[in-house]
């Protein structure tokens, strides 16, 4: 749309907000800034648009002053635009999710502050922002880099110049949340909780699987609760279960113990869908939905069977700290958790008794063999 300063007393509103929206075809130049602020003014008064409106629009006729110097980038727009960067780059919807959290609140932000435009979202104005949000050093460390990813996208697009997010400096000294593993007391605990849970034997037996499941595989629940029945296939004599394919394109599986697959077998068919290819979904409702369902039902059952602060995440510390305990490596454990090895390292590599263990071994060995070098006979003393 062309605007003229001599014709804009006649437009419409809709003319105005598209004015306002818009980013390029409005002809303004040759006019003075102070010219231009009149003219607006004068065409929102004549209008009756809100103060709100008013201010939009000075920030937009600075900005079309000089296209190359002033990019205006409402935004909202921009933050649809990355969302929809993400899903169209095949990002999980929990992922997406986190992202529109954090960002909605920095949209609610901008609009309490008048913010409209990517140019006015400065390092100050994201410190104002950072400083309103009560959040826990670790949350906060995590939002940062949210803001980052959504300023980085917005570079590449020649949208805003610079990254004002990077100026920040994370959070230091953040510890992560320390997870410790079940001992084997805590998960016959819950197994046997599987006895009595629910009302029938239909919901005992599928919350066995899916403990069973959690506790071999190291899988995170939702994968647990999606898990289809043709990842469960045999090799030779030995029954395994497909984790996922590696960069490389080479497969990972585990073995399948025999209770984890007796208990696999034994699920019931899920309900509105006796064919569904799912262990445990039944293929109609939303994902999402079901896996709600399912991490509600391994919560209530934790509860019943006594154990402080269990969570299905400690399952996969729980494998990979047996493991390591037992002279894995960090890439093998990776392999098996589909991390890399420095993130086994940071997250999994805790001392434990059995790792201890395996180290004084170690040590022993290497003494009984220095003892077998030493030379026979009398040592002169030094002197």
């Amino acid at each position: 749309m062309h605007i003229r300063m001599q014709n804009g007393e006649a437009l419409t509103a809709e003319q105005i907000q598209e004015f306002l929206k818009g980013s390029e075809g409005v002809c303004l130049a040759g006019q003075s800034q102070k010219e231009v602020y009149a003219w607006v003014q004068g065409v929102l008064v004549a209008q009756e648009f809100p103060q709100s409106d008013m201010a939009r629009a000075r920030k937009k006729a600075v900005a079309l002053e000089d296209p190359e110097e002033h990019i205006f980038k409402p935004v909202d727009e921009a933050v649809a635009a990355f969302l929809g960067h993400c899903a169209s780059e095949g990002l999980t919807e929990s992922t997406i999710s986190k992202y529109r959290n954090a960002l909605g609140k920095l949209q609610e932000f901008c609009k309490a502050g008048t913010i409209d435009s990517l140019t006015e979202l400065t390092t100050e104005q994201l410190d104002r922002f950072r400083a309103g949000r009560v959040l826990k050093p670790i949350t906060a460390s995590k939002e940062l880099e949210i803001l980052r990813v959504f300023l980085g996208f917005c570079v590449d697009r020649a949208w805003v110049r610079d990254n004002a997010a990077k100026r920040i400096k994370p959070p230091r000294n953040i510890k992560p949340n320390e997870v410790v593993p079940f001992t084997a007391k805590e998960i016959t605990a819950m197994l046997n909780a599987c006895s009595t849970f629910g009302k029938s034997q239909y919901e005992r037996l599928r919350v066995r699987a899916m403990v069973l499941t959690l506790r071999y595989t190291a899988l995170r629940i939702g994968d647990v609760s999606m898990l289809a029945k043709d990842r469960i296939s045999k090799d030779g004599e030995q029954w395994r279960i497909f984790l996922r394919t590696e960069k490389s394109g080479q497969p990972v599986f585990l073995p399948v113990p025999p209770d984890m697959k007796a208990a696999l077998d034994g699920v019931p068919a899920p309900l509105r869908n006796p064919e569904s290819r799912y262990f445990f979904w039944n293929g109609i409702g939303k994902p999402k939905t079901h896996k709600a369902h399912v991490d509600r039902a391994l919560r209530t059952l934790f509860k019943t069977a006594g154990v402080e602060g269990a969570h299905a995440h400690r399952f996969r510390h729980t494998l990979a700290t047996e493991l390591l305990g037992r002279g894995a490596s960090f890439e093998e454990v990776a392999d098996i958790l589909g991390n890399s090895p420095e993130i086994v390292r940071k997250h999994y590599g805790k001392w434990s008794s059995a790792r201890q263990s395996r180290i004084d071994d170690l040590m022993k060995r290497v003494f009984v063999e220095a003892e077998k070098a030493r030379p026979k006979g009398r040592v002169q003393s030094i002197r």
